[in-house]
């Protein structure tokens, strides 16, 4: 067997991937184009194997955890080659979430570090640290009035009846 079907090709395998999400993404746009997201989804498949070697790859995507994720993937892939591009799309959508959510935290603390995107990402609404305002608790001046009473509750101890004295409804 070559040595670049076995351990993966990375030029290849990203030209794939790139090719591949380029035609899925033209699919979409041209209201979901049968044949651009077939054509996609085909490119993707290989491109992956091809980038971080077919052992990886299914080293990864057959994890057990990783078992709903990956079967949502490739419904959403037979889904999209048998003709039903929406639906198919969409559980594709769901499975990359699921496969792949747990990078997006890195993904993040990553593009704040680049140059251009990091200032414009930092400067957002959801930016640092600092700008945001401080929030107390919901319950904060109920919590207050308990402390200054010595951490006694009137209501339930005592000095006014307690819930004996009102009707229950």
């Amino acid at each position: 067997m070559p040595d670049m079907i076995r351990y993966g090709n990375k030029k290849v395998g990203l030209t794939l991937l790139a090719a591949g999400g380029a035609l899925t993404f033209l699919g979409i746009m041209m209201l979901f184009n049968k044949f651009l997201l077939r054509l996609g989804n085909f490119l993707l498949i290989g491109g992956v194997p091809m980038t971080i070697g077919p052992g990886k790859t299914a080293g990864y995507f057959l994890q057990p955890k990783k078992a709903r994720a990956t079967g949502c993937l490739f419904t959403g892939i037979f889904l999209v080659v048998i003709g039903w591009a929406r639906i198919g799309i969409a559980l594709e959508i769901f499975g990359l979430l699921n496969l792949f959510g747990n990078m997006f935290p890195f993904l993040m603390v990553f593009l704040k570090q680049m140059p251009i995107v990091g200032t414009i990402l930092k400067s957002g609404s959801n930016g640092s640290s600092n700008n945001k305002k401080q929030r107390g608790s919901r319950y904060q001046n109920e919590d207050n009035d308990y402390q200054q009473q010595g951490g006694q509750d009137d209501y339930y101890y005592g000095d006014q009846g307690g819930r004996d004295d009102e009707p229950y409804y």
